[in-house]
C-alpha cells in the first residue's frame, strides 16, 4: 500500500512538473518576442513575469521529490551510493549533449545569442559556478546540484540533515536582508549559491515531504483562506508594487505553489492515464525545459513580423507546440534510453 502511496505522489506531481516547463518557456518566448518584435504589450509582459516563477515550481517540487523519494530508501544498504549516481546520471546525461552543442555553436556563431554574456567552457562541462554556462537555464542546474549534494547529509544522519536546514534558513535570510552581503570575503561564486534566497524554496519542499510524511493534517478551510490571502497579496505586490524586498514574489509564489501540492498530494486520488498530453509533457519537462529556449530564439527570430493578435497566439501557440514536441523526442529518443542503459550498468 505504501508504494501505491508514493507512486501515486510522485505520478501527480509530473504533471506540475510539465505545468513548470511550459511556464517558463513561457517566459523566454515573451522575452524574446519583445526583443524580435519590438512588442509593448502589458499584458504579455505580466505573462512572461509571471512564467519565471516556473523555476520556484521546479526547486520546491525537486526538493519535495528528493526528499520524499529518499525516505523511503534509508534502509537500503547501497541509498547513498545510489543517490548521487541517480543525481549525477538525471542532471547531467540529458544536460551535457545540449549544453556542449550551445558551446559550439555560440563559439561559431556568436551573434545566435541575445545577450553578450560571457561564456565559460569549464562551467558548460561542470555546472560549477565559476561562469556562465553556454546553455543559458543550465544556471538553474547549478542549484539542483548543490541541493543534492547537501542533502547527502540526511543520509549518514538525519538529525543532523534537520539542524543543517534551520542554520541554513537562517544563513540565507540573515546574508539576504542586511549589510553581510557586501563583505568581500564572502563574495564568492559558491557562497553566493549557497545563500541564494532560491535555497528556500528547496526546503519549503522538503519541509512538504515531513508533513506528507508524518500524515499532518490541515483542514481545507485552513488551506483555501491562506491560499486566497497570499494571492490577492501577490497581486496587489506585483501590480501596486507595494512592497521592493528582493525575492518577495518568489516566497510568496512558492507558499502559494506549497499549498496547491499539499492540497493535491493530500487529497487527489484518480488514476491518471500515462498516455494523456500533460502526463506526457510532465515525463518529458526536463528535456522540454533543457531545449525550449534555443528553440524558441530560433522559431521566432523568423517568425513573420506579429501585427495582430491572432499572429501573436499563433507564435506563442506554436513555441509551446514544437519545445513539446521536440522536448518530448529528445526524451523518448535520448534522455529515457540513455539513462536507464547507464542506470542498469552501475546502479545496484
Amino acid at each position: 500500500m505504501e508504494t501505491e502511496s508514493k507512486s501515486r505522489y510522485l505520478e501527480s506531481l509530473q504533471l506540475f512538473r510539465g505545468i513548470a516547463a511550459l511556464m517558463v518557456v513561457m517566459h523566454h518566448a515573451v522575452g524574446s518576442l519583445n526583443y524580435y518584435h519590438h512588442l509593448n504589450n502589458p499584458f504579455l509582459d505580466g505573462v512572461g513575469k509571471f512564467g519565471k516563477f516556473g523555476v520556484d515550481f521546479f526547486f520546491i517540487l525537486s526538493g519535495f521529490i528528493i526528499s520524499y523519494a529518499s525516505f523511503h530508501k534509508y534502509n537500503n544498504p547501497n541509498a547513498f551510493q545510489n543517490y548521487i549516481k541517480n543525481r549525477v546520471i538525471r542532471i547531467y546525461i540529458p544536460y551535457l549533449p545540449l549544453g556542449i552543442a550551445m558551446y559550439i555553436l555560440y563559439a561559431y556563431l556568436p551573434l545566435f545569442s541575445n545577450s553578450t554574456r560571457e561564456i565559460s567552457l569549464f562551467t558548460t562541462l561542470t555546472l560549477f559556478p565559476s561562469g556562465n554556462p553556454a546553455l543559458s537555464v543550465a544556471w538553474t542546474l547549478t542549484f539542483e546540484l548543490f541541493f543534492y549534494f547537501v542533502f547527502s547529509i540526511s543520509f549518514f544522519s538525519r538529525k543532523a540533515w534537520n539542524y543543517f536546514v534551520l542554520l541554513w534558513a537562517l544563513a540565507i535570510l540573515l546574508f539576504n536582508y542586511n549589510s553581510l552581503q557586501n563583505i568581500a570575503i564572502i563574495q564568492s561564486p559558491i557562497l553566493n549559491v549557497f545563500l541564494s534566497p532560491y535555497n528556500i524554496e528547496f526546503i519549503l519542499g522538503y519541509l512538504l515531504s515531513l508533513i506528507i510524511i508524518h500524515n499532518i493534517k490541515i483542514k481545507s478551510r485552513y488551506l483555501i483562506v491562506i491560499f486566497t490571502f497570499l494571492f490577492f497579496l501577490f497581486l496587489g505586490i506585483q501590480n501596486l508594487k507595494y512592497i521592493t524586498i528582493d525575492f518577495y514574489l518568489n516566497y510568496l509564489f512558492s507558499s502559494m505553489a506549497l499549498l496547491i501540492l499539499y492540497f493535491v498530494i493530500s487529497r487527489f486520488t484518480k488514476k491518471i492515464k500515462s498516455n494523456s498530453i500533460m502526463m506526457l509533457v510532465g515525463n518529458a519537462s526536463y528535456s522540454i525545459y533543457l531545449i525550449h529556449n534555443p528553440l524558441q530564439m530560433l522559431i521566432l527570430r523568423t517568425y513573420p513580423k506579429i501585427n495582430s493578435l491572432p499572429s501573436l497566439i499563433l507564435s506563442l501557440g506554436l513555441v509551446l507546440f514544437l519545445s513539446s514536441i521536440f522536448g518530448y523526442l529528445y526524451y523518448l529518443t535520448f534522455e529515457k534510453k540513455c539513462m536507464n542503459f547507464i542506470k542498469s550498468k552501475i546502479i545496484s
